[in-house]
């Protein structure tokens, strides 16, 4: 898998983390290791992430909320169901130029 060089990956996947830790209201020792690893990786990632947003908030955002959904839809799957989703992602992602071409055409029979 290509890793982006800019960091993005990193930077939005962190974010969206900052925002689930909030929700979950860690207690005791994961409070205290979560508190220090986000203050490491926010003095490696939050100039960046402030550059980019600035640049296209737009994108972030949407990125951030589709990720979002996504993990909350694949934390919802019991676990057969999670074994399927993980095959069809691999297919998806083996053939993602076939399944671009061919999902529109399934999305608008769906729609």
């Amino acid at each position: 898998m290509e890793k982006y060089k800019n960091g993005l990956e990193l930077l939005i996947t962190f974010q969206l983390a900052n925002e689930l830790a909030d929700d979950y209201r860690l207690k005791g020792k994961a409070k205290m290791y979560y508190n220090m690893l986000t203050k490491e990786i926010e003095k490696e990632v939050s100039n960046k992430y402030n550059e980019i947003y600035s640049k296209y908030p737009e994108l972030v955002t949407n990125s951030i909320r589709f990720k979002h959904r996504l993990i909350q839809q694949i934390a919802s799957l019991n676990e057969p169901d999670s074994i399927l989703f993980s095959e069809f992602t691999d297919k998806f992602i083996q053939n993602v130029e076939l399944a671009r071409k061919k999902g529109t055409i399934l999305f608008d029979k769906l729609l």
